[in-house]
């Protein structure tokens, strides 16, 4: 710790001297000025010392911050990150990332937020210069937009962003006089606007798109009609892995009434999490959150407001309608940055049927039932005349695709036959693109080349390194990750292991699936979890007596499933729930097939329901 201490202050030191560097350089030209002009020189001169010594003290304090926070790198899965205010004032601040690798920013607040943001954010990323995919600009505050303008002008060679979506009047003038924070903001926005005009874009109500696989439909935005920059507020829907948020800035009543009246009544604006308008004073009517039923409220919040400390704000009126409406869970920044749970999806294999059987009819027929996604088991189809072992497999994997479009299914995971050193680790990564799933589930090697199981750690870890590394450069360029799994021998069955194994190759393409079925009848109880290096990427989920892999329903064995799903909650699981309960369905008559699956599909919405 001494040795830290010194390490740190040494920086600090260094660090001033290399701000104070140029300073002082440039004060020796001015040697020849005036008395007067020397007097000001000095006084510039300390002034541009203090405000680069507040500054690396800040980035310094910003750094430690988030480090002690152990701010997770959610790169490559979806996941939405709350940021609290380091200053304890108002302004909204979002970060989320998808699993298709795009990054989105809702506002991101104050000026003063700055350093801590861009802090988060390269621990969210992974990256040392991170990149933001879409940028939403709410409406022109400066608690919403003032860490944008601050990239914008200077800090572009620390952040990088694409796409900048917002409305705002094109002359400042319409908020002067009226509103002189939109005035500034808006001015300044314009000033800057040059230099990403050819990446910015304006909403409109009616606007749907995507970013990777997040989805927006905008249904409010600018309205000249109110001259209240509140009122300006875009009010746009995000869909994400089955997880819907609504996003409306510091709309106020009028905004949120006019979308009431024109939405309400088609169900669009129903989503699972809402965050509170204005800070949750002062915002949209009650009307507004009866309409959207959220399940959980988002507070991105100061202490001060919530508790209505000055006595003037309607946050207790707001809190007194979010307990009446019956909201179950409630996030506030004020309590810290936070990284809220997207509702997983339910998904099941293609195992639940037999080898061979009909794989579009398979996943039209899972997702009939209600199941959100499809686990395609390519392990099933190696036998002879198999369409995956033939010359002709792309072709089959993009008719699945185009079939399951159709249906309205949607792949997303695919396991593989074998090892990670099977020659057909390939294949499988290129069918699990064309069928448009992101997760290839691969068991590691574990035997080696005499067919002996392999017992040591660090044996397994260097034998299934140098496999996985391998497929990595194919799993970059088809845009899939791997997950390794834990599986029954020796040191494949220890779930601690496969999370080492993970951390040593260190890539955004590699992850790891637990098999909490696989896990306990090898001896793991499902905390242990809580002893793994790195969060699992999925899950598989079965049951079974502790005797052997039996893959039955959730409850029809042994496993303390209530520990699952808390200890789940406790490492912040982020991923689906892949159901891999497949024995009854395997071995039953087809026709009764629907209601053992309809069934599962039962108990799987009850591990969902404790997971959110």
């Amino acid at each position: 710790m001494k040795k830290k201490a010194v390490l740190c202050i040494l920086l600090v030191i260094a660090l001033l001297f290399t701000a104070a560097a140029p300073v002082f350089a440039a004060s020796g030209q001015g040697a020849a000025q005036s008395e007067t002009s020397s007097e000001n020189g000095i006084a510039s001169f300390f002034n541009r010392i203090v405000e680069k010594i507040k500054a690396i003290f800040e980035r310094i304090k910003a750094v430690f911050n988030v480090k002690k926070e152990q701010v997770r790198n959610t790169m490559n899965q979806n996941a939405i990150h709350m940021l609290k205010s380091v200053t304890d004032t108002i302004g909204d601040s979002f970060i989320i990332t998808t699993d298709d690798g795009k990054v989105i920013v809702i506002d991101g607040g104050h000026k003063t937020e700055t350093e801590y943001f861009i802090e988060y954010l390269k621990a969210v990323t992974g990256q040392k210069k991170p990149h933001i995919d879409a940028w939403f600009l709410s409406h022109p505050h400066d608690d919403h937009c003032e860490v944008f303008l601050e990239i914008a002008q200077n800090r572009a060679h620390e952040v990088t962003f694409g796409r900048v979506y917002a409305n705002f009047p094109d002359d400042p003038a319409f908020y002067e006089g009226v509103d002189e924070w939109a005035f500034t903001v808006v001015s300044e926005y314009n000033r800057l606007k040059p230099t990403f005009a050819d990446r910015a874009a304006s909403l409109a109500e009616g606007d749907v798109f995507s970013v990777g696989s997040a989805e927006f439909k905008v249904f409010y935005t600018f309205n000249p009609a109110w001259k209240n920059c509140n009122e300006a507020s875009t009010i746009m829907r995000m869909d994400l892995a089955g997880t819907s948020v609504m996003f409306n800035g510091d709309a106020g009543p009028n905004a949120g009434n006019y979308v009431v009246e024109k939405y309400g009544d088609t169900g669009a604006l129903d989503c699972d999490y809402c965050k509170m308008a204005h800070h949750g004073q002062d915002g949209v009517d009650r009307n507004f959150y009866e309409a959207v039923s959220p399940e959980t409220c988002l507070w991105p919040t100061p202490t001060w407001v919530y508790e209505n400390t000055n006595g003037n704000l309607k946050t207790f009126e707001t809190r007194a309608w979010v307990e009446e409406l019956g909201v179950t869970k409630e996030y506030k920044s004020f309590e810290g940055s936070v990284v809220i749970p997207m509702k997983p999806r339910i998904v099941t294999t293609t195992d639940v049927f037999e080898d061979g059987y009909d794989a579009a009819l398979a996943a039209r027929r899972l997702t009939n039932l209600g199941y959100e996604g499809i686990d395609m088991g390519l392990d099933y189809w190696m036998f002879e005349g198999s369409p995956f072992i033939g010359d002709n497999y792309l072709a089959w994997a993009n008719e699945l695709r185009a079939e399951a479009d159709a249906a309205g299914a949607v792949y997303t995971h695919a396991h593989a036959p074998g090892e990670a050193d099977s020659e057909y680790i390939g294949r499988s990564i290129e069918v699990t693109a064309a069928l448009g799933a992101k997760y290839l589930v691969v068991h590691p090697v574990w035997r080696d080349g005499s067919g002996n199981v392999i017992k040591t750690k660090l044996r397994f870890i260097e034998i299934n390194r140098r496999a996985i590394e391998k497929w990595l450069p194919m799993a970059e360029e088809y845009g899939v990750t791997l997950l390794s799994e834990n599986i029954l021998w020796g040191a494949s069955s220890d779930p601690r292991i496969i999370a080492d194994l993970v951390k040593k190759v260190g890539s955004d393409r590699f992850g790891w699936c637990f098999d909490v079925g696989h896990a306990w009848c090898c001896g793991y109880a499902p905390d242990v979890l809580k002893d793994c290096s790195v969060v699992p990427m999925s899950l598989h989920i079965q049951d079974n007596d502790g005797s052997g892999d039996q893959h039955l329903f959730p409850g029809d064995g042994t496993i303390d499933w209530a520990l699952f799903t808390s200890t789940l909650r406790e490492i912040g699981y982020l991923g689906d729930c892949v159901m891999e309960a497949h024995h009854q369905s395997l071995v039953a008559p087809d026709g009764e097939r629907d209601a053992i699956l309809t069934r599962l599909l039962e108990k799987s919405k009850e591990l969902q329901k404790e997971l959110r």
